[in-house]
């Protein structure tokens, strides 16, 4: 597999023969998630509800199905979402009184308990998260993780007295989701402003987060959003002060998308063997490989195998050994193609002088070790440690600042982009004809096209 050559065709083998999942499904753009990546996407679910609940998050489990009336009541989201709503008209063969959609996002279903569950000012500040699968009639060309009509995530939605509290919880959140993305799963991220005409439906604004993946395309792995009072208002989320007044409360929303963060996982970390996996998510961390020469040393190998076997799982490590009986090269070709972080061979000499070869997944180093010494859990940091930098190297130098329209042409598509704008229609078409503008940023600079002076602007070819 040439992961640089056709990253496409790498991408889809990759997520075929590592069993992630099976994209077959008779509905397009709803996948069938295998052992391998189902456990990784728990993985990141689990440690992001712990931060969350760290942060006083109430988990909930809100219904997938949302009346026709309710999610229409915020009159600019329901237009963010009328094309790709799916929506239930009948049960059985009986007409239903009102249609029922099934989440596109849940604002408008949480926000009608909301206006329930808040009468006093101390009931907030009300913080509450669903990991949960939403619905869209995705109309773009399906991509399986990337792009599709079923995906999953954690969603946050909260509701504070003053947007003092929301600005403030939308700052920890930052910090939340940056350990998500840069600690557990080692990949590089910026987080862009978006413009307002491309802001979150019924938002003061939004907040995207994203990666660079190896086709020179932006990926949005999460987004965070200032509601302000516009749903407060329109649900009627109000609170009783301390003087007897009564308030509409501020709110904030947010999620990333898991089934994104394990594209993105995949994509930046692979290479042409296949995965190579952040040793926290991996399904397997240790495989050991028992190297058999004569049957006569089988038993005495195998049961080396099994006494550090034990003596990983102790340590918390998930292990496994493959005795089967396929020869080494097969064997090496198997683990690595499924990423997992470290590989323990063992043969007669090994066994001989109670020493372990270790093979790390990320660079191939090979190296040997006596028993007492092996520490797994710091070759585990090493391994975060260089998958953090050489992802971040790699991101770096895909943001390049260009002053001129060629330079521009040259760069856009195959890297970050960051220009000036002038802000005027007669230049946006030279300009969004080419990519997605990520962030109108608060720095001046000379529009590329025109040349005069404006703001500068992130643009980049996105999903």
């Amino acid at each position: 597999m040439d992961k640089q050559k056709d990253f496409s065709e790498w991408y889809h083998t990759v997520l075929e023969e590592a069993k992630i999942l099976d994209q077959r499904y008779s509905i397009k753009g709803m996948l069938v998630y295998r052992k391998w990546g189902l456990f990784i996407l728990k993985q990141m679910q689990e440690y992001l509800e712990k931060l969350l609940e760290e942060n006083s998050h109430e988990p909930v489990l809100f219904p997938v199905l949302i009346p026709d009336n309710v999610l229409g009541k915020e009159s600019e989201h329901i237009a963010g979402f009328e094309e790709q709503v799916f929506w239930v008209t009948h049960a059985g063969k009986t007409p239903l009184e009102r249609k029922l959609a099934l989440r596109p996002t849940s604002e408008t279903s949480i926000y009608d308990m909301f206006s329930l569950w808040i009468r006093s000012h101390t009931d907030l500040p009300l913080k509450v998260h669903q990991s949960c699968a939403v619905y869209r009639y995705e109309t773009k060309h399906t991509r399986p993780l990337i792009r599709g009509r079923e995906f999953l995530w954690n969603e946050g939605h909260t509701a504070f007295a003053t947007n003092e509290e929301a600005e403030k919880n939308l700052k920890e959140i930052k910090v939340i989701y940056g350990k998500l993305i840069n600690e557990l799963l080692c990949l590089p991220f910026q987080i862009n402003k978006r413009p307002d005409w491309d802001k979150f439906p019924g938002a003061v604004y939004t907040l995207a987060f994203e990666t660079f993946m190896p086709d020179g395309k932006v990926l949005q792995v999460g987004t965070a959003h200032n509601l302000g009072q516009n749903f407060s208002k329109v649900f009627n989320i109000t609170y009783e002060d301390e003087e007897g007044g009564h308030k509409h409360v501020y709110q904030t929303s947010y999620g990333p998308g898991f089934g994104r963060l394990l594209a993105a996982v995949i994509s930046i970390h692979g290479d042409d063997k296949g995965l190579v996996l952040p040793p926290q998510i991996a399904p397997t961390q240790v495989v050991i490989i028992p190297i058999l020469f004569k049957k006569s040393e089988k038993e005495a190998i195998l049961d080396y195998a099994e006494e550090i076997k034990t003596k990983l799982q102790k340590e918390g490590i998930r292990v496994e050994i493959d005795a089967s009986e396929e020869r080494p090269g097969a064997k090496y070709y198997k683990w690595e193609l499924l990423g997992v972080p470290l590989r323990i061979e063992i043969g007669p000499r090994d066994l001989k002088e109670g020493k372990l070869t270790l093979v790390r997944r990320d660079t191939g180093k090979k190296e040997t070790t006596d028993v007492e010494k092996l520490d797994v859990n710091a070759i585990f940091t090493k391994i975060e440690q260089n998958l953090r930098e050489t992802a971040q190297k790699n991101f770096d130098k895909n943001i390049v600042e260009v002053k001129n329209l060629q330079e521009f042409n040259k760069n856009i598509g195959s890297k970050i982009v960051i220009t000036g704008w002038c802000g005027e229609d007669r230049c946006a078409p030279k300009i969004e004809s080419k990519g997605t503008i990520l962030a109108l940023t608060d720095e001046r600079g000379k529009c590329v096209v025109c040349g005069a002076e404006g703001r500068k602007i992130r643009i980049g070819k996105t999903y």
